[in-house]
C-alpha cells in the first residue's frame, strides 16, 4: 500500500507538460459543433473554392466516434437534421465501441481498410514494449494513406456517391474523425473544385479540436514513463497528431496511380465532368 501512495506522489510532484510540435490551422474553431462525448465534431461550410463559389452549411458533417453519444444529446443531431450517418471504421473498431445513435438515423458501414489480422491491436503491444519507434510510425501513418485511398477504390466510390447523393445532412466519421474522415473530405473538396491550401486548412484543424485529447495522452505517457520505460512517446505524437505530408502523401499515391486526381475522380470514382459540376451546384453558391 506504502508503494502505490509512493507512485501516486511521485506522478504528481513529477507532472510535467510534454511540448511537441503539431500543426494547427488557421480557421481556429471553425464550424465546431459541441455535443458531449463526441470529438471532433464540425460541418464543412463557408469556405470558397477556385471558382469563387462557397460551400453551403449545414449539409455534410464529419466527426470522431459516437459510441458514448448521451441519450440526452439524441435532440441536438435531430436539430441539425442529420438523417444518416456513414462508419469508416472496421468491425473490430465497431465491436468493441459501437455508436449510440437515436433510431430514426439510419446507419452505414464502409470500410475501406478492414484490420482482419488484428494488425492494430499488435502494434499497440509492440510500441508499449519499446519495437516501434518514432519513425516506424511515421512511415506507417504515411503508408496508411496512401493505402486507403487505392487498395479498395470501389467502397471510397460508395462513401464518396453516398454522400453527395444525399437528399438530407450527412455524418461520416471513424474513431477520431482525423484520418480516415479526413481523406474522405479532401476528396469530396477536391471533386467541389478547391484548392490545397483549403483543404489542408479544413483538414489541420482536427489538430485544433483534439489539442487537449492530445496533450492530456502525451502528458499521461510522459509522466509514468516509469511503467513502460521502453515507449517511445514519439510514436504517439505521429499517430495522435495529424501531419501535413499525410495527407499529401495520399494526393501523390493518386497522382502515382492513376495519373492525376481528376483521373481519379472520373475513372475511380465515376463521377463526369457533367455530374461534378451538378454537385458543385448543389454544394455550392
Amino acid at each position: 500500500m506504502r508503494y502505490f501512495f509512493f507512485l501516486i506522489l511521485l506522478f504528481i510532484v513529477s507532472c510535467k507538460t510534454y511540448h511537441s510540435n503539431a500543426e494547427f490551422s488557421t480557421y481556429s474553431n471553425r464550424n465546431q459543433i459541441k455535443i458531449k462525448k463526441v470529438n471532433n465534431f464540425r460541418y464543412l461550410g463557408g469556405i470558397k473554392n477556385s471558382e469563387g463559389k462557397i460551400l453551403k452549411d449545414s449539409l455534410i458533417y464529419r466527426s470522431g466516434n459516437l459510441h458514448k453519444l448521451r441519450r440526452s444529446s439524441f435532440g441536438e443531431i435531430g436539430n441539425i437534421k442529420i438523417n444518416k450517418i456513414i462508419d469508416l471504421r472496421t468491425q473490430q473498431e465497431i465491436k468493441k465501441a459501437p455508436d449510440r445513435l437515436p433510431k430514426n438515423i439510419a446507419y452505414l458501414h464502409y470500410p475501406a481498410f478492414e484490420d482482419e489480422n488484428g494488425e492494430l491491436k499488435d502494434a499497440k503491444k509492440q510500441v508499449l514494449k519499446g519495437r516501434f519507434h518514432k519513425a516506424d510510425a511515421n512511415k506507417r501513418m504515411t503508408q496508411f494513406y496512401k493505402d486507403y485511398v487505392s487498395e479498395n477504390p470501389e467502397v471510397i466510390k460508395k462513401i464518396i456517391t453516398e454522400i453527395l447523393d444525399s437528399g438530407h445532412p450527412i455524418l461520416y466519421h471513424c474513431t477520431a474523425g482525423k484520418d480516415r474522415t479526413g481523406m474522405i473530405t479532401a476528396l469530396i473538396l477536391k471533386i467541389l473544385r478547391f484548392d490545397n491550401t483549403v483543404i489542408f486548412e479544413e483538414y489541420l484543424q482536427s489538430n485544433n479540436f483534439r489539442e487537449k485529447i492530445i496533450q492530456k495522452r502525451l502528458d499521461l505517457a510522459n509522466n509514468l514513463h516509469f511503467i513502460y520505460p521502453k515507449l517511445d512517446i514519439g510514436v504517439l505524437e505521429k499517430t495522435g497528431w495529424i501531419e501535413r505530408d499525410y495527407l499529401q502523401s495520399a494526393f501523390d499515391e493518386i497522382d502515382k496511380k492513376y495519373g492525376s486526381m481528376d483521373n481519379y475522380i472520373h475513372k475511380v470514382l465515376g463521377i463526369s465532368e457533367n455530374q461534378r459540376e451538378i454537385y458543385i451546384q448543389k454544394f455550392l453558391q
